[in-house]
């Protein structure tokens, strides 16, 4: 999937809409034994109300991710996601589900895409299809915890399951012969 012209033409013009980051925590049964999805968005860009996006509302809760670099060298990163732990609701999750794993989904869009209940006025270019490709990170851990926040470390799918790339060592004779 590729990113759509509306975006591409946003990112070039010269007034460009304010790119808007929401992000799905989704739990499953088979892991977690419960099938649910918590929607937040970080309440940045003048957007401190929850926000709808595709249909979907997103609670303006206050959210920090980063180390999402995308590089050819190295190691697959390992991004954070920071969530306030507002009521210790996030804890309570916690020790409801421990050790708590979900997939967390990064969607970002431009604040002029989105559904036109978000605006007084509406919004005749709201589009939900007008978005980056979206990010697939699992929880691998929690690497804090504390009445203000829960601090998650992220994976990626291939460093989820333990799996090197490339999947044949290399050697100093052909493998096919030395059997």
């Amino acid at each position: 999937m590729s990113t759509p012209r509306s975006i591409q033409e946003q990112l070039q013009s010269l007034e460009p809409s304010a790119i808007i980051e929401l992000f799905q925590l989704q739990l499953t049964a088979a892991v977690n034994g419960i099938d649910t999805t918590f929607f937040y968005h970080a309440g940045t860009n003048e957007l401190f109300a929850d926000v709808v996006f595709n249909g979907l509302t997103y609670q303006a809760v206050p959210v920090e991710a980063e180390g999402f670099d995308v590089t050819s060298k190295g190691a697959i990163p390992r991004p954070t996601f920071r969530i306030a732990n507002a009521n210790s609701s996030i804890s309570a999750l916690l020790a409801l589900y421990n050790p708590l794993q979900g997939k967390v989904t990064r969607i970002r869009t431009c604040k002029k895409f989105l559904d036109a209940v978000n605006f007084s006025a509406g919004n005749a270019t709201a589009d939900p299809s007008a978005k980056f490709e979206d990010e697939i990170w699992y929880i691998d851990r929690v690497a804090s915890e504390n009445p203000e926040l829960v601090e998650f470390e992220l994976t990626s799918k291939l460093d989820l399951t333990n799996l090197g790339l490339p999947r044949r060592q290399v050697v100093e004779h052909c493998q096919w012969q030395y059997r």
